[in-house]
């Protein structure tokens, strides 16, 4: 007994302590040692819901919150007229624009808890049913969606994709739980609705509401709400408005799902019908101006250096622009009063607000569908004769005085040692003339004489100064860039000529008014404050000028405005091109016509400027003809019912020696020529190569230093300018067989100029012209020659 005891018992408990797991079972025969025992089952068990533990606690903490993807992150940007309220377009990607919850329908809200997820507020972001279900989809190659919760659904449109993966599926449901933590039942829900597709576009519960129902998505209705929420999955199966009976089924499952919680009665549920839905409309919205207005406001969102295309079509800003809507429609019908222009014209127009630089209007072409590139600001077309008065502020920055003389006949002139033949438009000769002269007639060879004595970088400088950029084409410093050799945007004219209606102050010209992202915050505001280039007085001067061409020179017609107007016509060499620069102390609005023709050359297509030739009966398209009749058309119908203004009075000027002649022509002071108004006489202070040498003088810089003035347009009105009476000159010392000339685009050719060139210009008090237009036949005069006060002469419509 005491042997069995030793040999039996101490050995078997020293066998089952070396068995680990005790598998196989010791102390079991048969096959049945190979089953676990219970302690085995809850060992394995254990470690086994540790192990899950452990890894879901490791993939809840290395899996963080994305950024969100770009196009479910996007919104759509809004662009508005002045007004802020009437709009002109959007630039997206896809329609886009999310709301918070407080503008998304009750009834909205329980619609899509009904539709998707009647665990909504119970749940905590994820469905292990559904996901369960996923999984094994995936695994199966058997995938059919559904089942996500709301917040999972938000996490795909939001943050993921739509591939389908187990490893996307595990990562929407962590970051699921983890946004359920962060956010707010209302927020997910505000979100996940500002994320969904349906159809047309739409995405997001607001851009669908208004593309459905006109309406914003705080007023949909029961049925309105619960018809989106049935396209939720699968809003491409058919459009609603064509086929509604497609979506009866799923409208009823989310009538009954409202029904089932509590949201709305049985009753209800059964007694709601499909609403009636918007037809889809046709998507236009660049058509006719709209696209040029648009893609100018993009050009300068992005050279401002803010914003990429990305955050403009993406963004979800809000752009206010400077354009008026009204102004805009103006320029469109003055343009199109026009005769029907020939293949290949074009036609310019840029109204600039010369206090803030803002664009109020501009004319882009007929049709952006048709020409995708903007008349205004990026086509080019040389500017003649409109560039003669950089060259005259620049002259008055130097000595010179409205009567100083030059010859006004045809001439070479020494031009640093270099020959060079200037004639007049049409070979016109007038003697010695004025400067005033000279700029009321558009005298080639008087401003070609000027701009060898005084130094044509002067010219140069001074249109730059102006606002015509340093890298326009053309703009060189030889003698003939006096004559228009350039070849500047209509937009750049018209800011330049608006740093005139603005007393010398240049303001930068802009379109857009103010960009806002999403959050309405400021992101874009252009400065409006503006910088002064030119001095006061010669500011000034320069506008009485640009006064005579309007009420005695070449431009006469824009007196049928009917008040205070300053400007310059242009036409270039070969009548490719012609202008109207014109300003009331308002509006600073630039017109331009010229003709292009598309060239093969070495397998690329140039474009070319090629002579406008006969148009509208005339025989030659000059700035005092078309051009300043769409200027004078334009303007009267912008400025109506706003008050008419006066310019300001002249001052004294700076006082500088004037350069020697170096042109070999001789220059001198007119002694009785009229540059007086009716207001007393001002003595200006100046010298000249022949006279008048008192006290010292310093020959420094004219050009006047640059200061801040924003308040250019309160100083006292020169009422006198106003009533001055230019017939009372004595017409009968000029010669009628004079024809005027015009800056040309080199000093041999021909170019606008006055009554005769610029299109049969209004005088005051015209009388029956005999003469034939230099350009064209005695009709287009007629047509033109009207007394200033009666109804504009415009040339008939084909």
């Amino acid at each position: 007994m005491a042997e069995h005891v030793r040999r039996g018992t101490p050995r078997s408990k020293t066998g089952a302590n070396r068995r680990l797991l005790n598998y196989p079972r010791a102390g079991v025969a048969g096959w049945t040692r190979w089953l676990p025992s219970l302690r085995l089952v809850g060992l394995v068990a254990l470690v086994g819901f540790v192990a899950v533990i452990a890894a879901f606690s490791i993939g809840y903490a290395m899996t963080g919150i994305p950024s969100p993807n770009a196009a479910a992150a996007g919104q759509t940007s809004n662009v508005y007229y002045a007004d802020g309220k009437t709009q002109i377009g959007s630039f997206k990607v896809e329609n886009r624009k999310s709301v918070g919850i407080d503008k998304i329908s009750t009834d909205m809200q329980h619609a899509a808890i009904a539709a998707e997820d009647k665990t909504f507020y119970e749940n905590r972001g994820i469905s292990l049913k559904g996901l369960s279900r996923a999984v094994w989809g995936v695994a199966t190659d058997n995938y059919s969606g559904g089942g996500s919760t709301i917040t999972q659904q938000y996490v795909k449109n939001y943050y993921l994709t739509d591939e389908h993966s187990i490893t996307r599926k595990v990562k929407e449901m962590f970051i699921a739980l983890k946004i359920d933590q962060e956010q707010s039942k209302d927020e997910i829900l505000a979100n996940y609705l500002n994320t969904v597709f349906l159809g047309r576009r739409s995405y997001g519960i607001e851009v669908a509401s208004q593309a459905y129902f006109d309406k914003p998505a705080s007023e949909l209705d029961r049925s309105q709400s619960a018809l989106l929420a049935a396209m939720i999955q699968q809003p491409s199966l058919a459009d609603p408005a064509e086929e509604p009976e497609k979506y009866e089924g799923r409208f009823r499952y989310v009538l009954n799902g409202m029904a089932e919680l509590g949201y709305i009665s049985q009753a209800e549920a059964d007694s709601t019908q499909l609403p009636k839905v918007n037809a889809v409309k046709k998507e236009n919205q660049y058509k006719g101006q709209a696209g040029y207005l648009m893609d100018a406001v993009r050009s300068e969102l992005k050279d401002s250096g803010h914003l990429t295309d990305d955050q403009i079509d993406r963004g979800g800003l809000n752009v206010t622009t400077t354009f008026d809507k009204d102004k805009v429609k103006d320029a469109q019908k003055a343009v199109k009063k026009l005769p029907k222009l020939k293949k290949g014209m074009r036609v310019g127009l840029v109204s600039i607000n010369p206090k803030t630089g803002g664009i109020e209007a501009l004319y882009g072409g007929p049709d952006y569908y048709k020409r995708m590139q903007n008349q205004s600001t990026r086509d080019r077309a040389q500017a003649g004769s409109t560039f003669k008065p950089f060259a005259l502020t620049a002259a008055f920055e130097n000595g010179y005085r409205l009567n100083d003389t030059f010859v006004g006949s045809s001439t070479t002139f020494r031009n640093d040692g270099t020959p060079w033949h200037v004639s007049n438009y049409g070979g016109s000769s007038y003697g010695r003339v004025s400067l005033l002269e000279a700029t009321e007639k558009s005298i080639n060879t008087a401003y070609a004489q000027l701009n060898v004595n005084m130094g044509p970088k002067k010219t140069q400088e001074a249109a730059i100064r102006a606002g015509v950029p340093k890298d326009t084409p053309g703009l060189d410093s030889n003698a003939s860039n006096v004559l228009g050799t350039a070849s500047p945007t209509t937009k750049d004219m018209a800011s330049a000529f608006a740093t005139f209606a603005a007393g010398g102050v240049y303001r930068a010209p802009h379109m857009v008014e103010e960009a806002k992202d999403s959050n309405a915050k400021s992101i874009y505001k252009p400065d409006t404050e503006g910088e002064r280039r030119f001095d006061k007085a010669v500011a000034a001067e320069t506008t009485y000028a640009l006064r005579h061409v309007v009420t005695s020179g070449s431009g006469t017609y824009a007196q049928n405005l009917g008040r205070p107007a300053a400007g310059k016509t242009g036409t270039s060499q070969n009548n490719v091109s012609a202008w109207f620069d014109g300003y009331t102390p308002q509006l600073a609005t630039s017109v331009s016509m010229f003709r292009e023709k598309v060239v093969e050359k070495d397998g690329k297509k140039i474009v070319t400027n090629i002579p406008i030739g006969a148009y509208g009966g005339r025989g030659a398209v000059t700035g005092g003809s078309f051009p300043v009749q769409v200027w004078t058309d334009y303007s009267k119908a912008a400025l109506k019912g706003t008050k008419v203004k006066s310019f300001p009075k002249r001052g004294e000027l700076p006082e500088v020696d004037k350069p020697d002649d170096e042109s070999g022509a001789g220059q001198g002071r007119a002694s009785s020529e009229d540059t007086s108004d009716d207001e007393p006489r001002r003595t200006h202070r100046y010298r000249s190569d022949d006279s008048q040498k008192k006290g010292s003088s310093s020959k420094k810089s004219s050009a006047p230093k640059k200061t801040k003035d924003a308040d250019e347009d309160k100083k006292k009105s020169d009422d006198s300018e106003d009533k001055k009476d230019d017939s009372k000159k004595d017409d009968s010392k000029k010669d009628d067989s004079k024809k005027d000339d015009g800056g040309s685009d080199d000093g041999g050719g021909k170019d606008d100029g006055g009554k005769d060139d610029d299109g049969g210009a209004v005088s005051p008090k015209p009388k029956p012209s005999k003469k034939k237009d230099s350009g064209g036949d005695s009709k287009g005069d007629s047509k033109t020659e009207k007394k200033a006060s009666g109804e504009a002469a415009r040339p008939e419509d084909d």
